[in-house]
């Protein structure tokens, strides 16, 4: 008899690892859990009964799910995935938890897990009567930063891309790809814009601008160094929300040095086995200065991107292709990133990072405290119940079924290219072997599909 975690997954190259890692923490603390979209997760909580259900946010279209799932007697805890912690002042983050949160949320929530000092203090700021929800862990994605964690965890994902790309400089992207996705945005954004006021929409509109110019700017930036630097290769890395098909065909008219990562590598692993990071306003600034490499931020002239700009404080700052060329002959060929020990420093005092005790381990030890349930299944019903899942879901795409509540229309990406078309057997396996090899009492591990990208781990 053992108490269950749901971990369910949005965008799995962003959250699979990290929440992986999380639920093999919690094996060691008496739990088992389920990990995967959220259709099999939401399934899991009707099977397994009562348990933490730890999820990715609480904004204001997320009331209705925290119901249904608090309706069945779970413990509903959180940690936001947008990451307050980028935002540049507790001023600029103050329209962000009002995105990101409400009144009614707070109270129906149990607990939310804070990544620093900065958002521990704006969320408790804005929320001072139910302060003693918040609690400050860190994230179980900057635990993949540990060296500890990164050269046990991750080694084979580093090695992986370093026998395929040799010496390489990683392009982080971040903006809008084409004019017609630009066009799409703000067709999705009429449904949004019933809840705003007139300057936030002047401003969103701006926003989007500005990312699609950015866009444009950095094709640019990235053909004139792949001609300058041609011995090294650049690997870009698009953001969830970009267009494959938009790089697909700008990579077409560049040089045989560039490559599109679309694997669903973490970008840890990314980044650990790369020269240098380029990236605009990009969570993975705070990931590369953890892992002490060079980043160049690229910021073109009049052009302003979010105020999620933490991250544009952690590197060299280029506004210019001719100064982004500077920077990456002085870290590449002189060798120099004589800033690193200060742009760590300051990416600790913003976020909770210890070499000794894991954010996962401190959320565990948290939701330990919770009186739950203890629950027991046969594998064999288990097993029974998971076909059950799968003839569902191919009954529903036989006949074209489509879910009256979804909110497909307003998404930027299908939840299949959000999943990366799918979490697979393999996609655990090969993190639990390597979990059982660094943690020699972890026992017997079993892993057992539940439904269409849904997996139960179980320890004896």
């Amino acid at each position: 008899m053992r108490k269950i975690l749901y971990l369910p997954i949005e965008i799995k190259k962003r959250e699979l690892l990290p929440k992986l890692f999380l639920g093999l923490s919690a094996l060691n603390k008496g739990f088992n859990f389920v990990i995967g979209n959220k259709t099999s997760i939401f399934a899991a909580t009707d099977y397994f009964g009562p348990g933490v259900y730890f999820y990715k946010s609480m904004n204001f279209n997320d009331t209705n799910h925290i119901k249904a799932i608090k309706k069945k007697n779970n413990i509903y805890v959180v940690h936001d995935e947008e990451s307050g912690v980028t935002h540049s002042t507790l001023n600029t983050v103050k329209n962000f938890l009002n995105i990101r949160s409400s009144n009614q949320n707070i109270n129906l929530i149990d607990k939310f897990y804070t990544w620093g000092k900065f958002d521990h203090l704006a969320w408790t700021r804005k929320y001072k009567k139910n302060k003693n929800k918040f609690k400050m862990t860190g994230s179980p994605r900057l635990d993949l930063c540990i060296p500890s964690v990164s050269q046990s965890f991750l080694s084979d994902d580093i090695n992986q891309v370093k026998n395929k790309y040799k010496k390489y400089i990683l392009f982080i992207s971040s903006g809008i790809s084409s004019n017609l996705e630009l066009k799409n945005i703000f067709k999705q954004d009429k449904f949004f814009f019933r809840y705003k006021k007139e300057k936030e929409k002047v401003n969103r509109i701006n926003q989007m601008k500005n990312l699609r110019r950015y866009f444009e700017k950095s094709v640019e930036m990235l053909s004139d160094i792949g001609k300058k630097f041609s011995n090294i290769n650049i690997v870009i890395r698009p953001h969830p929300n970009e267009n494959i098909k938009d790089w697909k065909k700008i990579l077409k008219k560049f040089n045989k040095n560039f490559f599109l990562e679309l694997s669903d590598i973490d970008i840890t692993a990314l980044i650990k086995g790369s020269e240098c990071v380029i990236h605009n306003s990009s969570f993975s600034g705070i990931q590369a200065s953890l892992l002490k490499k060079p980043i160049i931020i690229f910021s073109p002239k009049n052009i302003i991107l979010n105020k999620r700009n933490f991250p544009n404080k952690l590197g060299y700052k280029a506004k210019s292709v001719k100064k982004v060329i500077f920077f990456l002959k002085k870290i590449l060929f002189l060798k120099k990133n004589s800033n690193h020990k200060r742009i760590y420093n300051k990416t600790l005092a913003r976020v909770n990072f210890s070499m000794n005790k894991t954010a996962s381990e401190k959320i565990v030890n948290d939701i330990d405290k919770f009186k739950i349930n203890q629950t027991s299944k046969s594998n064999l019903k288990i097993d029974i119940f998971s076909k059950y899942l799968h003839l569902k879901d191919y009954i529903k795409k036989k006949t074209n079924y489509k879910n009256k509540n979804s909110n497909i229309k307003y998404t930027r990406r299908t939840v299949s290219e959000k999943l990366g078309g799918g979490i697979f057997s393999n996609d655990i396996n090969k993190y639990v072997q390597i979990f059982k090899k660094i943690n020699k009492n972890s026992g017997n591990i079993k892993i057992r599909s539940f439904g269409p990208n849904g997996f139960y781990i179980s320890k004896k």
